[in-house]
């Protein structure tokens, strides 16, 4: 059997899986990904994917063609609910509504990447042609058949659909290989959470319902009709759609039984329009539930998306989660695999994602049932209220790999972002000759040192810790290298709680990782010790 070494073994072509390999060139890491199935996802599954993940997709300048290819539906923003689709309604603005929209609406002003719309088999597609044009070695239609770790690696042996197995050599494998990973089962790691919540199917279909939602496009529509209830999901916007129900559980007789017509005609039944003509493109049973693997890691193993938090669909928390998982792994990796950081750096990524992991799984575990059930509870205001910019950009890891300070957790009724250590950097709009770029645009694919005006004696600190360490720190002074642009009173210095001699030292993945507000009296000794404790040096 021959025999491949490769620095990182992703298994799981999904979300996850090509964003680590994306991730992973982008940090100079060689990877190869396994995949089962021969391509990627047909069904479009998670749509919705926040700013927080675009802004994972602006670093690794992917944003603009992502947006492109879900422009299709970059009007269908709205929920609609009624008996039928063509009795559909917009919802009352409650006071609950108004407040999301106002916020949802400021979010705008805190990231540099808006939240984009776009299935998840339009995306993956995308992922998976910038992963290969940048020399990432894909191998969808090839299963993992046995892996096993010791001390110096990772050995698994895979087999392609349409060849010989053979043996892969890796010093880390990333499993994103779903919610019922055989390889966490192998690793016998168990879940907690609030277990099974609902069986759902989702019928994926073609009919022409341009005219019939031309003036209410919607992004879902939630149905309650004797036939059927659950929502429609918009796919593309003319004659694609989904949808998804929990009347018909996993094992149900008709769930088994109906036939590509009997579906058609429950489908004109809840559509409201009796002579349209439907193809069912596809039909998928799913598990809506909530289910929180204990580690994130087991020796040289990493979870990552559903293998560690599988969780129900609201606003896609799932893929979301997903990709900053990854985001936060990846250059974890790298610097240990660079030589610039011991294995235990690689003990911060249970440390910081299984408590974000969980708490984003249990609030989306709110409400159980169909989606319409999810989107009522939302539209009625019966889900617990969370400010979504705190939510999104203000979310402090508890503990990890960053040197926290003496200003206690981020608040987490509103966002105010402080530049705290184990949260992620505050953005502001800034030029830069003769261009806009963001502040998250200074960071990666290593360490970068954001200053105030007056930063000299930092860009001399960054010099000699980069001459002692070997590390390479970016230094960019706010005010002075690049042009604050933002209407906020003091700017992004007042923002981040620098003075004009202070200084913000952020890891790849924009979290901030140490924060200086002044210049101390030895700037270079204390960047080097506090990039030494962020490593773990």
């Amino acid at each position: 059997m021959s025999e491949e070494y490769v620095p990182v073994l992703i298994v799981g072509g999904g979300i996850a899986g090509l964003t680590a390999a994306l991730l992973l060139q982008h940090h100079g890491v060689g990877a190869v990904l396994a995949e089962k199935h021969a391509g990627t996802s047909p069904q479009p599954k998670a749509r919705r994917f926040n700013p927080r993940s675009n802004e994972v997709f602006r670093a690794l300048g992917l944003s603009e063609e992502i947006a492109e290819a879900g422009a299709p539906l970059a009007k269908f923003t709205g929920m609609l609910t009624g008996p039928t689709l063509a009795e559909a309604t917009w919802p009352e603005m409650t006071p609950q509504l108004t407040a999301a929209a106002v916020q949802h609406a400021e979010l705008a002003r805190l990231s540099p990447a808006p939240s984009v719309l776009c299935p998840q088999d339009v995306l993956e597609p995308v992922l998976r042609r910038a992963a290969e044009a940048r020399g990432a070695r894909l191998r969808f239609g090839t299963e993992l058949v046995a892996v096993k770790q010791d001390a110096d690696g990772v050995l698994a042996e895979l087999r392609p659909a349409d060849g010989e197995p053979y043996t892969v050599v890796a010093d880390y494998l990333i499993a994103a290989d779903g919610a019922r990973s055989p390889i966490r089962e192998s690793l016998g790691i168990p879940r907690t959470g609030a277990g099974h919540l609902a069986d759902n199917l989702d019928v994926c279909f073609r009919a022409d319902l341009a005219e019939l939602v031309r003036g209410k496009e919607f992004n879902l529509c939630r149905i309650e009709n004797p036939a059927a209830s659950g929502a429609f999901v918009s796919v593309n916007g003319t004659d694609v759609w989904l949808f998804s129900t929990s009347d018909f559980p996993v094992g149900d007789r008709r769930a088994r039984d109906l036939g590509d017509e009997e579906w058609a005609s429950l489908l004109r039944e809840v559509i409201g329009v009796s002579d349209v003509d439907i193809e069912i493109l596809s039909k998928m049973p799913w598990e809506s539930g909530m289910y929180v693997a204990e580690r994130f890691a087991e020796g040289r193993v990493f979870l990552a998306g559903d293998a560690a938090h599988a969780m129900p669909p609201m606003a896609a928390a799932g893929a979301n989660t997903a990709i900053a998982d990854v985001a936060n792994l990846t250059w974890k990796l790298a610097a240990v695999l660079a030589g610039n950081a011991p294995a235990t750096l690689l003990d911060s990524y249970h440390a910081e994602r299984y408590p974000i992991g969980y708490a984003t799984a249990a609030f989306s575990s709110q409400v159980s049932g169909h989606l319409g059930t999810m989107l009522k509870a939302i539209t009625s205001g019966d889900t617990q209220r969370a400010d979504i910019g705190a939510t999104m950009f203000g979310v402090q890891y508890p503990e990890g790999a960053f040197v926290a300070d003496d200003r206690g957790p981020s608040p987490e009724d509103h966002y105010a972002p402080g530049a705290r250590p184990g949260t992620r950097i505050p953005h502001a709009w800034l030029g830069r000759d003769g261009d806009q770029v963001s502040t998250l645009d200074l960071v990666g694919p290593g360490f970068a040192l954001l200053t105030g005006p007056d930063g000299e004696a930092w860009q001399r600190a960054a010099a000699e810790v980069t001459a002692e360490s070997g590390l390479t720190v970016e230094v960019c002074r706010i005010g002075t290298d690049v042009t604050d642009l933002s209407d906020d009173d003091g700017g992004w210095l007042a923002a981040a709680e620098l003075t004009g001699t202070g200084a913000v030292l952020v890891r790849p993945d924009a979290v901030v990782a140490w924060h200086s507000p002044t210049c101390p009296e030895r700037p270079a000794e204390a960047l080097g010790k506090a990039l030494s404790q962020v490593l773990g040096r």
